[in-house]
């Protein structure tokens, strides 16, 4: 019987290794040495055998294959964090940054990572159109420092969807993981162009999961 990683659960070969991230679990794991389990393209299908016993016994796999993710978004290979906004923030900048901080308040409120994803979802259909969005961008990281939270890239990140989202606007919110030594990051990027970080920083990460 085939099975499939559950619609929560996200994954990516590194070398031979298998990292997952378990987003109903607020957990990253690596099996290592079970690259090769992961088949199906973007289905996620995983080959039953010894491997796949721990996915089993964790609960993180279904018998009903998960919707066909996306494809992962482009390496970034330039940043936007280092250039001036275009002017100050206006009227309608500045409520949605209130908006921002009382979507953070709420995610913080909840358990693990769901609550800070719910900061990107939108009643209604949000533009990507590239300039707009570099522009808010530039303009939300500039209001940065007197914003009332501070935070690692989680909270940057959700920071910066949430007003990128009450400006009517969308990004890709990519997590990225590294193994040996393990660690895990997040950010934020319109195409080729990262809008929180150092494109610098993002080179040892492989995207796992795309918001």
């Amino acid at each position: 019987m085939t099975l499939y990683l559950r619609p929560d659960v996200h994954a990516v070969a590194i070398g031979g290794d298998l990292a997952l991230l378990d987003i109903a679990g607020d957990a990253y794991l690596c099996l290592p040495g079970a690259a090769s389990i992961l088949t199906g393209g973007r289905r996620t299908a995983i080959a039953p055998g010894p491997l796949a016993d721990p996915l089993i016994e964790a609960g993180l796999l279904a018998t009903e294959p998960p919707p066909e993710i996306e494809a992962p978004p482009p390496a970034p290979t330039r940043s936007i964090i280092h250039g001036p906004a275009a002017g100050g923030p206006g009227p309608r900048a500045l409520i949605a940054a209130a908006g921002v901080v009382a979507d953070i308040r709420r995610a913080r409120a909840g358990q693990g990572l769901a609550p800070y994803l719910r900061v990107a979802e939108a009643r209604t259909a949000l533009s990507r159109d590239p300039e707009a969005t570099l522009a808010a961008a530039r303009l939300f990281w500039s209001m940065g420092p007197w914003l009332p939270l501070e935070g690692e890239c989680l909270l940057r990140s959700a920071m910066l969807v949430s007003f990128l989202r009450r400006s009517g606007l969308a990004a890709d919110w990519v997590f990225g993981v590294r193994l040996w030594p393990f660690n895990a990051h997040c950010w934020v990027q319109a195409g080729e162009v990262c809008l929180n970080d150092d494109v610098e920083r993002l080179w040892a990460y492989t995207p796992i999961f795309r918001r």
